[in-house]
C-alpha cells in the first residue's frame, strides 16, 4: 500500500528506510497523477522489496519546496530512493504494464545502492 507522506516525515519515511522507496510527486489538479493514482497504489502491493509513498506537492508550502529540491519540473514524476539518495526516475503517465516494467528497472538499479551499503 502506497503511504502519503509530508515533508515533515520525509526523513523518517524515505530517507531511513531499509528498503528502497518509491515516491509519486503528484498533486489533485494533475489528470495524469489522478488517472496514475489506482495504478501506482495496485503495483504498490506487488513490489514487497520496497516502499512506496506519494508526496502532494501543493499539499504544504513544504511538501512545494521538497518537490523543488527533487527537481520535479512535471507531475506525475516516480523517483526511487535508496538510503535517502535519489538512484532512478520515471515521468509521465504510463499503463500498469509499462508502469510495472519501469519500476522494476528502477528496483534493480537501486539494488547496487543497497547491496553497497548493507557492505559497509
Amino acid at each position: 500500500m502506497a503511504r502519503d507522506v509530508s515533508a515533515n516525515e520525509w526523513e523518517d519515511v524515505v530517507t531511513n528506510s531499509e528498503k528502497p522507496v518509491f515516491v509519486d510527486y503528484w498533486h489533485d489538479q494533475c489528470v495524469w497523477c489522478t488517472r496514475l493514482a489506482p495504478v501506482y497504489e495496485e503495483l504498490s502491493n506487488e513490489f514487497e522489496d520496497a516502499e512506496f509513498a506519494k508526496l502532494n506537492i501543493r499539499g504544504t508550502a513544504e511538501n512545494l519546496k521538497l518537490a523543488q529540491e527533487h527537481g520535479i519540473m512535471s507531475t506525475p514524476t516516480i523517483k526511487v530512493f535508496c538510503n535517502g539518495r535519489e538512484v532512478g526516475e520515471t515521468v509521465g503517465f504510463m499503463e500498469k504494464e509499462a508502469l510495472r516494467s519501469e519500476l522494476t528497472r528502477l528496483l534493480e538499479a537501486s539494488e547496487a545502492c543497497h547491496d553497497s551499503s548493507e557492505a559497509a
